[in-house]
């Protein structure tokens, strides 16, 4: 439940605290003082949390360069690789790890913004007021952790549920005051992905082309696309995709009763094959091979 900065003195900590992680469901890891150096990138099959309260930390996300800062939150999705590089010495932390089994239960509540956002950048800086929520959220998590109530698991599994859709609106908000500070672009980024968002869960079971968002925003396909790329890091397509594929994979996963056939016609496709087609193409596996 409760560890000190001590345990992370391996390479890669997380793999000897992995019988743990999944035998406590969620492990709250308190004062971590530095990250593990390496050269080589470590994959955590967990859903790992990260809540900066000063300091500094730089390194690579999916071979990409980030700096996590004080009062920046980090949601780190599983089977993303990470590289610490230097860590600054009043650097502060903590570190919460979400087990595979509780993940695959909290995964239909997180909201589709987090996870789009965060597997491409897995963190963003928090105001002074919304970081004091969310350490007020770890807080009470931890009473629930400690105490240990009969319905510990459904209660954090609530708790961080919240987590998710107060991190979410804080995200949209800090991101939004951000832009409109002098000098900064208020018309695209955060604002059009939320405008495409809004279609996108309306339309996309009858439309999956980046075109068609483009008109609906009244925006050419190449300069729409050209937004969402420099705010997503992705490009428009692979934001639809990623999209359908995430109401796909809570289907196959959650509703056992239905048939391949029938969650293609429930997300708009002619047909279980083009259905299984695409979702092949975009995730390397098969519907029924990721059911299986």
């Amino acid at each position: 439940m409760n560890k000190s900065a001590s345990t992370f003195h391996s390479p890669h900590p997380v793999v000897a605290l992995d019988k743990e992680i999944e035998e406590r469901g969620v492990l709250l890891i308190e004062d971590v003082e530095r990250l593990p150096s390496s050269d080589i990138p470590f994959v955590s099959p967990h859903l790992v949390i990260v809540i900066c309260h000063q300091g500094y930390s730089i390194g690579e996300y999916d071979m990409k360069p980030i700096k996590f800062c004080a009062h920046d939150f980090s949601l780190v999705y599983p089977d993303h690789p990470i590289l610490a590089k230097e860590t600054s010495e009043d650097y502060r932390s903590s570190l919460l790890i979400i087990s595979s089994s509780y993940y695959n239960e909290l995964r239909p509540r997180l909201t589709y913004g987090n996870s789009l956002v965060f597997h491409s950048q897995p963190c963003f800086h928090l105001s002074e007021e919304h970081y004091h929520c969310i350490c007020n959220t770890i807080r009470l998590l931890k009473s629930i952790l400690c105490i240990g109530f009969p319905s510990q698991k459904e209660l954090t599994i609530g708790v961080l549920d919240v987590m998710s859709k107060l991190v979410d609106n804080f995200r949209q908000i800090d991101d939004v005051t951000e832009r409109q500070q002098p000098g900064t672009d208020t018309v695209g980024g955060s604002l059009l992905f939320k405008r495409f968002y809004d279609l996108l869960s309306l339309h996309y079971k009858e439309n999956r082309e980046v075109r068609y968002y483009a008109q609906l925003l009244c925006l050419s396909p190449k300069y729409f696309g050209s937004l969402i790329k420099k705010e997503m890091g992705i490009s428009a397509g692979q934001c639809i995709a990623s999209y359908i594929v995430i109401q796909a994979k809570t289907l196959l996963h959650y509703r056992p009763d239905l048939t391949i056939q029938q969650i293609s016609q429930q997300l708009g496709f002619d047909d279980a094959t083009s259905f299984s087609r695409y979702f092949k193409m975009s995730t390397g596996v098969s519907p029924k091979k990721f059911r299986e």
